[in-house]
């Protein structure tokens, strides 16, 4: 029984990078970081069972569109449920490597992102699948475009300003969750 439990704990973490889904307080505090005062495009990377999903779908304007990446497909029946529930928005569920997905420049004003990105180094290749990551999402994003990323530990945060070209906008720390966590902002200026 307990090796079942630490097998499934160590499953999760590595894969999906978590414990148990996300706490309200981490997901409010990432949504609280978007302006919906307008029609936005967002991408949500790594959807699991929709913690972040319902509560940008219940703040996004009518116009606004949600495209959300989740590689396992596993997760789809949660992700269908909340798009079928809310007929009136603009929801995309892709199942794909977000790497496919973010080929068009400029795309999203918004992406919001669960990747566990401390799995993603390999320091034999010099962190190139990471960065590979990350430099999508820099070309994804529209100039002035937002992109959040939150981390159980401030890892990875002086790879995504490499990639960027700049200082994090903002980090801010939430003990409320399991584990706590660090949520990244980062805009986009002009290159």
């Amino acid at each position: 029984m307990l090796i079942r439990i630490y097998r499934n704990l160590k499953k999760n973490i590595t894969e999906d990078g978590l414990i148990i889904s996300s706490s309200g307080f981490l997901v409010n505090s990432m949504v609280g970081k978007i302006d919906f005062s307008r029609p936005l495009r967002i991408l949500e990377i790594g959807s699991g069972k929709g913690a972040f999903t319902r509560e940008l779908i219940g703040r996004m304007s009518p116009d606004s569109q949600l495209d959300i990446c989740e590689i396992k497909s596993e997760y789809n029946p949660w992700i269908e449920q909340l798009i079928h529930n809310n007929p009136g928005k603009h929801i995309t569920l892709h199942n794909c490597c977000v790497t496919q997905l973010l080929v068009e420049s400029e795309r999203y004003d918004v992406i919001l992102s669960s990747l566990p990105l401390k799995n993603f180094e390999d320091p034999g290749s010099k962190h190139e699948f990471l960065f590979r990551v990350i430099k999508a999402m820099k070309h994804g994003l529209k100039e002035g475009g937002v992109y959040l990323q939150y981390q159980y530990f401030k890892s990875n945060k002086s790879d995504i300003e490499s990639v960027f070209g700049k200082k994090m906008d903002d980090v801010s720390f939430v003990p409320l969750n399991i584990l706590p966590a660090f949520v990244y902002r980062m805009s986009k200026s002009a290159s």
